[in-house]
């Protein structure tokens, strides 16, 4: 089945909206006010961002409310204790989860992204193999580095480090359509989607 360009389009803008429109609250209000606004923005865009997928999909993806969940008690926890390393830590131990994951899927040869976006792209057990590990360390380097930001200089610089990481993931996503086209099925689009 074929999609019009402009119903793709508007449903990837929203989806990117859902996906990253918590983060940039999170940033805006962090930047503009303090760390603890910026955290309450970012669980009521988060429950904003559930509720726009729900309306959209008629569900919530799993993934996407446990992650959700995560995000909404670990920001409560911060804003009862006004202590920002609650959200940090929820960060770095939600990424630390999926890169290990998604290498052991990788390792035992059931790679985890296939179960997860395999309705949306249409790839090779290669490809899917090869996109696993490397989300996988992709989300390993991810919790070095906010580790050792938070930890070498301030909660404050973890701000923008955290708005920078969302935008390198949206990169390093993006340039993994190549990967698709070239390990796309014959019944698949150009860029690995199914049709």
């Amino acid at each position: 089945m074929r999609y019009d360009a402009r119903v793709i389009s508007s449903r990837f803008l929203v989806s990117l909206a859902i996906e990253f429109g918590p983060v940039v609250a999170f940033f805006a209000a962090s930047v503009a006010y303090d760390f603890f606004v910026g955290v309450a923005l970012l669980m009521i865009a988060t429950v904003g961002s559930v509720a726009v997928s729900r309306l959209r999909d008629g569900r919530v993806p799993l993934f996407s409310l446990i992650m959700s969940l995560l995000v909404v008690a670990s920001g409560a926890v911060t804003l009862l204790t006004a202590d920002p390393f609650w959200v940090v830590i929820e960060y770095s131990v939600s990424n630390a989860l999926f890169g290990l994951a998604m290498i052991v899927g990788y390792v035992r040869g059931t790679p985890v992204l296939k179960a997860l976006f395999g309705t949306m792209f249409a790839l090779t057990e290669r490809g899917w193999n090869i996109l696993t590990l490397r989300w996988g360390i992709f989300f390993i380097l991810t919790v070095i580095a906010s580790e050792a930001v938070w930890r070498l200089w301030s909660y404050d610089e973890w701000v923008y480090f955290r708005f920078v990481s969302a935008l390198v993931m949206c990169v390093f996503g993006f340039s993994q359509f190549f990967l698709a086209r070239r390990e796309r099925l014959p019944e698949a689009s150009p860029w690995g989607l199914r049709q």
